[in-house]
């Protein structure tokens, strides 16, 4: 588990695509140490669940009709107690990565490296996350830590995610 004990990360998830929601939807519900709380379709519409569901993630699509992932997260960040924002997009490239991070993400992912890299970002986000039992982090933090980041990795050769140039 992530967080230690029978404590859960609460991620909701906001993309248009059915696809990509029904997908993400059952890799959560395959992990112990992940509850899906919600999904939503829109900005607002992720404004609103954020609201009533006080996740603990929010993983968002960066590119949305109206508010798009970027104004999302900018919007997140300025709240008392933001979630952790994962932008995730198909259109990675360096100058997304800088305007996720400038927008206040937390973390910035391709979705074709979803699931090669996801591990990589929540086993690096577990010391900051608090228990759900009102108990503080791994790290001994009781909220979330400012200036969480994506872990750098090298991208694999040919790989689409590599650095524009």
């Amino acid at each position: 588990m992530l967080l230690g004990s029978s404590a859960a990360i609460d991620v909701l998830v906001v993309d248009e695509s059915q696809a990509f929601l029904a997908g993400t939807s059952r890799w959560i519900a395959s992990r112990p140490d992940l509850r899906l709380v919600g999904t939503a379709r829109s900005g607002p519409e992720a404004l609103e669940a954020v609201e009533r569901l006080r996740p603990d993630l929010v993983i968002v699509e960066a590119v949305l009709t109206g508010m798009d992932g970027f104004q999302l997260a900018r919007t997140l960040k300025k709240r008392e107690s933001a979630p952790l924002v994962l932008l995730v997009t198909f259109h990675a490239s360096a100058a997304a990565r800088a305007e996720a991070y400038a927008a206040g993400a937390d973390g910035f992912l391709a979705k074709y490296d979803f699931s090669d890299e996801i591990e990589a970002i929540l086993e690096e986000w577990r010391v900051v996350l608090p228990g759900r039992d009102g108990q503080p982090g791994r790290d001994g933090r009781p909220g979330r830590a400012e200036g969480v980041r994506t872990p750098e990795t090298r991208a694999r050769r040919g790989s689409r995610s590599e650095p524009d140039p």
